[in-house]
């Protein structure tokens, strides 16, 4: 299969759980005033990793594809959002999935798919930066100081 075809199917994947992530959000809707700290919490999850999403995706400006496949004249960001971990975005869906499923979902499938995701991409990029090695040993994939 080539990468294009690999690239999106996992963008399918991507919407379809993004898509999932907001349905659910919009079915917990009668949970907003529900003022348990669960709830809380999981409405600020939701929240801020929507805007840190929303942040990093602006941080890439031009660069910014749906694909995993970097397009022509890429350059790699180490900066801003990507010093914290290499995929702030897949960070960002990954805290709103979170912050929903205190309140309604699981998140596992939604993790799964953007760690085999994130691990196609950076094969590419591997393949593209020779230094990009050297990136992955300073900077953690999705989770800071953890993973």
């Amino acid at each position: 299969m080539s990468d294009r075809k690999k690239g999106l199917i996992f963008v399918a994947l991507q919407g379809l759980l993004l898509a999932l992530i907001v349905l659910r959000a919009i079915a917990c809707y009668d949970r907003l005033f529900d003022w348990n700290p669960v709830t809380i919490l999981g409405w600020l999850l939701f929240c801020v990793g929507g805007l840190f999403s929303l942040y990093s995706a602006m941080f890439m400006g031009k660069l910014l594809t749906p694909l995993p496949i970097p397009i022509n004249n890429h350059q790699l960001i180490t900066n801003g959002p990507f010093s914290v971990v290499r995929h702030p975005i897949y960070l960002g869906l990954v805290m709103s999935a979170v912050g929903v499923s205190f309140m309604a979902v699981d998140t596992g499938l939604a993790l799964l798919v953007l760690n085999v995701k994130s691990r196609f991409e950076e094969s590419l990029l591997c393949f593209l930066y020779p230094h990009y090695a050297d990136y992955q040993k300073k900077v953690k994939r999705l989770i800071p100081l953890l993973f």
